[in-house]
């Protein structure tokens, strides 16, 4: 979950705006941050901070904001460093929270395959970001709490809006292969060998078969633009 939908960075994007190759950025500076910056969503395969809080890390600045360096209370790590409090207050739900498949599964008390095909369907927006679908909090709850049958999709008995069997949704292109294709045509001196199927898997939290799908499904993307 991203709470209230607020700015996160992954650790790829950290390394491309200190411009460090991300291996040498997790090496040096990733361990400073993981120490003190905490995730937004813990247990997501996806490492994502809080935009605020990686600036004000890498400023120098306390947190929260106007405190005073070093009286921030929170988690303190086994080296002693004290691990800053959450940006957004832990167990608080917001309207603008992004939820995964799963957590949204939860909220409509159904499956995340039903939650992924009301959203391919156009029977719930979702908000693209990381190369990743989430679903709006406040979109699943009006979804939920809808009366009229004329807002709601029609289901069949397995959960699944009407028809999901005889028609497949139509197949829509995956970002992250465009924003790994746009990464290739920066690589230096057009290598596109530069970019590795395990820096793919850590900047979208993938595994790596399926990040070496992407990559040359990214590579085929670029071909076809030249």
């Amino acid at each position: 979950m991203i709470p209230r939908g607020r700015p996160a960075l992954t650790e790829a994007d950290i390394a491309a705006e200190r411009k460090v190759v991300l291996k040498t950025w997790q090496r040096n500076e990733g361990a400073d941050l993981r120490d003190r910056v905490p995730l937004v969503n813990e247990g997501g395969r996806l490492r994502l901070y809080d935009e605020e809080q990686v600036r004000a890390f890498f400023s120098g600045s306390p947190w929260p904001p106007g405190a005073g360096h070093g009286k921030a209370e929170g988690a303190v790590s086994a080296d002693g460093v004290s691990m800053w409090p959450p940006a957004v207050p832990p167990g608080e739900e917001h309207p603008d929270d992004l939820l995964t498949d799963q957590e949204a599964a939860a909220v409509l008390e159904t499956r995340p395959s039903t939650v992924r095909d009301y959203g391919t369907g156009g029977y719930l927006p979702v908000v693209q970001r990381h190369g990743r679908t989430w679903y709006r909090r406040a979109d699943l709850e009006a979804r939920l709490s809808a009366g009229d049958q004329r807002h709601q999709p029609h289901l069949t008995g397995a959960g699944r809006p009407q028809g999901a069997k005889d028609k497949a949704p139509r197949r829509q292109p995956d970002p992250r292969v465009a924003e790994i294709a746009a990464g290739l045509a920066l690589a230096a001196g057009g290598d596109k060998q530069s970019v590795t199927a395990a820096e793919v898997a850590e900047r979208y939290g993938v595994g790596e078969r399926t990040a070496q799908r992407l990559l040359a499904a990214a590579r085929d993307h670029g071909a076809d633009s030249d």
